[in-house]
């Protein structure tokens, strides 16, 4: 649904208004840097009291973390009002839009309401129930879009949009609230739940740490329409911001996998390490790489085809601009298992100094690209960044320190996965160059096309992997209880 209403918004409004949204975005996660990682510091000290059922320790950690937020939502506000006057500076040129400063003002709204109640939905999903979470995301979510589709469509009216969108941020936090209330009864019992010392400290200990890791993904990820549009115009912004909606999309609907397992495996680590752990993790890995890898050839061979179609072509970019997005998107996407385990070690201040490094190189690299190469440049930067420090630095922390074993056979797997989705993304992209474009027919055939000989390729090469054995004897399994499941309500029916 948020590809529909993207659709329908860069249909009705101006290129402009697409190009500033994905400015003021980009604004709105450098002033998230106010968080400083806390909120990951919480969840990783929530994992241990709620194993144990310790409701003393939760409900402090909990009583902390609300502070925290709310201080962290105030501040936003305030220093992104404070940021009007400068909106210029970011923008080569100003796009003449209506009410620019009201925009950007609910903008900032949106963001400060993210934090107000937000902290009690983070208890559910370490718990490991984020599913409850879900039904609330998807119910608010669907009223949500339903509203901005029809206020485009009727009113045209770019402020109302994002009125709703802010409307809904609280809608959802309060929902994520009540669950939470109703879950843990504790949580609503009056008086104040004092910290202990160890507690403390090991959060703030971490806290300094993710700090680290705060900025330097900030900067790595969230400044690429900055510098695009402050050096190139809002223009690029517009035709590099449909690539991201994809890719967006993609990693939101993976990403929720790598959510959903985070909880469990943090209680796995809590509870039992070594080798069964180790186990965990090559599976995990074995899933990140065919659901990324696959994911990152089909974005390579559709997307074109996808904006054109739904957004229309002149918001294409060149062929080697989309293949430095998926690039990107890859390396992102194959450090999940690693980072996943990561956080349930709490390996965060092994290698603290790393983001930093890897901002620095990141903006180094793309100012410097931008003047040469324009868009791709600055893509580049990124790419550069990310092979140099945390495609290696993240899987020798968690071997080093917590597997406690040697990262050489995570390579040798890295390096096995990499070569396979060069093959199938070669295979795939000259099958793919044989359809020639002819609207909705060869997006479909190219679909078709891809998904087949991707996963065939991945499946010929690693059928004999154990890990592939274990995923089949899943879906198996899985797909047993569902069958068993329709048979039994045919035969009560």
């Amino acid at each position: 649904m948020n590809i529909v209403v993207r659709v329908i918004f860069v249909r009705i409004l101006s290129k402009d208004y697409v190009g500033i949204t994905g400015l003021f975005s980009n604004i709105i996660t450098i002033l998230s840097l106010a968080e400083l990682g806390v909120g990951s510091a919480i969840v990783y000290g929530l994992y241990d009291p709620l194993a144990k059922n310790e409701q003393k320790k939760v409900k402090a950690l909990m009583q902390f973390y609300q502070r925290i937020y709310i201080f962290i939502g105030c501040f936003i506000l305030v220093a992104g009002i404070a940021l009007i006057p400068y909106l210029s500076w970011f923008v080569q040129e100003m796009p003449e839009i209506e009410q620019l400063s009201y925009i950007y003002i609910l903008f900032i709204c949106n963001a400060a309401a993210s934090y107000f109640f937000s902290y009690k939905g983070t208890l559910i999903s370490a718990d490991q129930k984020d599913y409850v979470l879900k039904k609330i995301r998807v119910k608010v979510l669907f009223l949500m879009y339903m509203a901005q589709i029809v206020i485009l469509l009727t009113l045209r009216n770019y402020i109302m949009y994002l009125l709703v969108q802010v409307i809904a941020t609280f809608a959802m936090n309060i929902g994520f609230s009540r669950a939470a209330d109703k879950m843990y009864p504790y949580l609503r019992e009056k008086g104040k739940a004092p910290l202990g010392e160890g507690q403390l400290q090991q959060i703030v200990k971490n806290t300094k740490a993710l700090l680290c890791h705060k900025i330097g993904g900030v900067l790595v990820f969230s400044t690429d329409n900055l510098i695009i549009s402050k050096f190139t115009g809002l223009g690029n912004v517009a035709d590099y911001s449909n690539y991201v909606l994809i890719q967006e999309t993609l990693n939101g609907v993976l990403q929720q996998l790598f959510l959903a397992m985070a909880p469990s495996v943090g209680n796995l680590v809590a509870v039992e390490k070594g080798e069964k752990s180790q186990e965990v993790f090559w599976r995990i890995m074995f899933l990140d790489f065919w659901l990324y890898g696959g994911s990152a050839l089909c974005f390579l061979c559709l997307a074109q085809d996808f904006v054109q179609l739904f957004f229309g072509e002149n918001y294409l970019v060149p062929t080697e601009i989309l293949l430095v997005i998926v690039v990107n998107f890859y390396l992102s996407g194959a450090r999940k298992s690693v980072l996943v385990f990561k956080d349930a070690y709490g390996l965060f201040f092994q290698n603290w100094y790393m983001p930093l490094l890897e901002s620095g190189i990141n903006l180094l690299a793309s100012v410097w690209l931008v003047y040469k190469l324009g868009l791709l440049g600055v893509l580049l930067g990124t790419t550069i960044s990310s092979l140099l420090v945390p495609v290696w630095s993240e899987p020798y922390v968690l071997f080093r320190y917590g597997f406690r074993q040697p990262v050489i056979s995570y390579w040798m797997q890295y390096g096995k996965y990499i070569a396979l989705i060069m093959v199938a993304g070669l295979a795939a992209w000259q099958a793919c160059l044989w359809i020639p474009f002819v609207p909705v027919l060869s997006f479909v055939l190219k679909g078709a096309c891809s998904a087949v000989l991707i996963n065939g390729i991945f499946y010929v090469a690693l059928r004999k992997d154990k890990n592939m054995e274990y995923c089949v004897e899943l879906l198996r399994a899985f797909s047993k209880r569902v069958l068993g499941g329709i048979k039994n309500r045919k035969d009560h029916y």
